[in-house]
């Protein structure tokens, strides 16, 4: 067997902790617009096409997913930073591999979101929102 150089436990706790950041990331937006249908059927109301809504929901999932991501990988790489001179931190770096790896995932996390999000939106009627 072959010595990866990552504890097992370690490894668990990476991979619970990036599941629980993602769904907990792509559950807030979904709720977001489901808070907002309103909002939405009354835009189909007055004549906005489907197209423009479902540009408008991919517009927000961008902006909200890379301010995210900019936010935490920046405050990832200050924290990472100021504490790597303790001894109890020495080796541990933000390697831009892991960067890559987190905005892959955070992009997937916004497309599943933006598609649940937008079937909420155009499947209605605009008439049914405001009952």
């Amino acid at each position: 067997m072959a010595n990866t150089g990552i504890p097992v436990n370690f490894g668990i706790t990476l991979v619970i902790a990036i599941i629980i950041g993602l769904v907990v990331s792509g559950q807030t937006f979904y709720l977001f617009t489901v808070e907002n249908l309103k909002q939405c059927g009354a835009l189909k109301a007055i004549g906005v096409t489907n197209g423009r809504l479902t540009g408008m929901i991919l517009l927000q999932a961008l902006v909200v997913g890379f301010t995210g991501y900019a936010l935490g990988t920046g405050m990832a790489a200050v924290f990472f930073e100021t504490f790597s001179t303790q001894m109890a931190n020495r080796g541990i770096v933000l390697l831009w591999q892991s960067a890559a790896g987190v905005a892959v995932l955070m992009l997937g996390v916004v497309i599943a979101a933006s598609l649940l999000s937008i079937r909420r939106v155009l499947v209605p009627e605009p008439a049914a929102v405001f009952r």
